[in-house]
């Protein structure tokens, strides 16, 4: 079975997550986002990011920020008074 292939640009990636294109960069850079690199430009490297990379970025994201229990606090002791 043939699977269509679909990669994103660093900007492309960038307008779907709604960040700016050097959080992007950064995500990638530093492994967050899996990305690969299709060669070297004038300045910096091009990046490309496949549609399977940036759905697992997604779903691991959602999952983090799934809130938790909310935790239960110890009631507030009073300071002894001392008078000098």
């Amino acid at each position: 079975m043939h699977q269509s292939l679909n990669f994103y640009t660093v900007e492309e990636v960038a307008d779907i997550l709604r960040i700016h294109k050097e959080s992007a960069r950064s995500l990638i850079a530093k492994g967050e986002i899996e990305g690969m690199s299709i060669g070297k430009g004038q300045r910096r490297r091009k990046w490309r990011v496949s549609q399977a990379a940036l759905e697992d970025f997604i779903r691991r994201r959602t999952e983090q920020s799934q809130p938790g229990p909310k935790p239960q606090r110890s009631p507030a002791v009073k300071p002894k008074r001392q008078w000098v």
